[in-house]
C-alpha cells in the first residue's frame, strides 16, 4: 500500500530535490501535495484528510511551520527539514524527533524513511506531544514573556486568576482551567495554544487532554511495564496513564 506524504517547503529547488530523492529511494511513497506557506498549509490540513507522513521545512515564507501545529492537531509523523542551527539541532536531539539537514543527502533521507517505517505504528498521541515539545524549544525567544494571569469567564462574571493558582488545563469537549481550589472554569484557548503561552518550566503536557502545573503532580505509580499512572491534585476525573516513552520523559523532567 502506498504511503501518502505531504511536503511543506517554500524553496522550489529544495522541494524538487526532495521529491526526486524520494522517487529514487522507494516507489512506495506517494507525494500527494506540496505546500509552501503556513497559510496554505493551515487551509490544506483543515480541509483534507491527513497523510501518513509529512516532510516539513521549519522556516516558510510567511512564518515557521510550528505555527501550524498550534492550530491543527497533526497525529502523523513529521520529518523536519532545517538549515544548520546549533540550537535547533539540540532541540531535535532532546525530543527524539527526526530531522533532515539541508542540503538533504540520499543517505540521510533513506535513514529517516527507514526510521519512519520502523515506528509508523507508534501511538499517534506520541507524535503530537513530541512535535509540540519541539515547537516550544525552537520557538522560544530569549526574552519571552509567559502569561502570569488569565481573565476567566464564569457565568456573567470575569475572574482574574494568577497562573500559580491553576493546577492544570484540560480538554473535555471544551478546554477548562482547573484551579487549585477545585473549581473548573472554561477558557477560550486551545491546549496547543496554551502550551505556548505558559512557562514550560512550570507547565508540561502529559497527553492530548492535559497541560499540567508540575506542582499539581502528586504521585507516579508504575503500572504496566515501563508505564506510569499519574495522580494529580486536585484529582483528575479519569485515570492518567502514560506510555513508556512519555513515562521516561516525565521522570527526566521531574528529576
Amino acid at each position: 500500500m502506498k504511503i501518502k506524504t505531504v511536503i511543506l517547503e517554500d524553496e522550489a529547488s529544495a522541494k524538487d530535490h526532495l521529491i526526486k530523492l524520494i522517487k529514487q529511494i522507494t516507489p512506495d511513497i506517494s507525494v500527494i501535495s506540496s505546500l509552501s506557506t503556513v497559510t496554505e498549509a493551515l487551509h490544506w490540513f483543515h480541509t483534507q484528510k491527513h497523510p501518513d507522513l509529512i516532510f516539513m521545512d521549519i522556516h516558510l515564507s510567511d512564518g515557521v511551520s510550528f505555527d501550524i501545529l498550534e492550530e491543527v492537531e497533526i497525529d502523523v509523523p513529521i520529518i523536519f527539514i532545517t538549515a544548520y542551527d546549533e540550537y535547533a539541532i539540540k532541540a531535535f536531539k532532546t525530543t527524539g524527533i527526526d530531522y533532515l539537514l539541508k542540503p538533504i543527502t540520499r543517505e540521510d533521507l533513506e535513514n529517516a524513511i527507514e526510521k519512519f517505517l520502523k515506528n509508523k505504528n507508534k501511538i499517534n498521541e506520541e507524535w503530537i506531544i513530541q512535535n509540540l515539545d519541539l515547537a516550544q524549544l525552537i520557538k522560544k525567544p530569549e526574552n519571552v514573556q509567559y502569561k502570569k494571569r488569565f481573565l476567566l469567564r464564569s457565568g456573567n462574571s470575569m475572574i482574574p486568576v494568577v497562573i500559580d493558582d491553576i493546577a492544570y488545563f484540560y480538554r473535555d469537549e471544551l478546554v477548562f482551567a482547573k484551579l487549585k481550589d477545585k473549581r473548573s472554569i472554561p477558557i477560550d484557548h486551545a491546549l496547543n495554544q496554551l502550551q505556548t503561552m505558559v512557562n514550560p518550566e512550570q507547565f508540561i503536557r502529559l497527553n492530548r487532554q492535559l497541560l499540567v502545573n508540575i506542582s499539581a503532580i502528586k504521585k507516579l505509580v508504575p503500572s504496566k511495564p515501563g508505564q506510569l499512572s499519574i495522580t494529580l491534585s486536585p484529582e483528575y476525573h479519569t485515570e492518567i496513564q502514560l506510555s513508556s516513552e512519555r513515562s521516561r520523559w516525565l521522570k527526566l523532567v521531574l528529576s
